[in-house]
């Protein structure tokens, strides 16, 4: 990995670590997210995948994560 690489997730990890715990597991989810995306890139880059729709799938499988536990509480 790249010095820059390194530094960006350094910054990302660091923002992540600020990211209020919306629900139990919510950051755990959010750090979750982020190495898959950074796959996701790293796999974009060798392969040309369908990028957009991958990193679509993702975000949408935290927001119902979230939705179901914001959900739960209210019940």
């Amino acid at each position: 990995m790249a010095y820059n690489d390194r530094k960006i997730l350094g910054v990302l990890l660091g923002e992540l670590a600020d990211v209020p715990e919306r629900c139990e597991g919510y950051r755990d989810d959010m750090t979750h997210l982020l190495t898959e995306v950074l796959n996701l890139e790293q796999d974009h880059a060798i392969k040309r995948i369908d990028i957009v729709k991958r990193i679509g799938d993702q975000v949408n499988t935290v927001g119902m994560s979230l939705h179901k536990a914001r959900r739960q509480e209210g019940s």
